[in-house]
């Protein structure tokens, strides 16, 4: 797994192999010294068929028309 860090001073994005993780590399765009982050595993991946959670987890929104109102009349007698 790489390692994905950016140049503290400048900002330049590097990669470099897990390997090196703790090591101090030089910067390939401004020359200074950077410090190997150490790797960070990838976040989970989320279920693949999301029509498998539970109805109470999901939400559905409807739009609701009240009936149009009517006046009440009166019958005549």
């Amino acid at each position: 797994m790489d390692i994905r860090f950016s140049c503290n001073t400048c900002g330049h994005r590097m990669i470099i192999d897990e390997a090196g993780a703790g090591m101090v590399v030089a910067c390939a765009e401004c020359g200074r010294d950077v410090k190997v982050p150490k790797a960070v595993p990838p976040p989970p991946n989320p279920p693949a068929d999301t029509d498998s959670q539970p109805e109470k987890n999901k939400t559905v929104a409807i739009k609701w028309t009240p009936p149009p109102v009517t006046p009440h009349v009166e019958p005549k007698k």
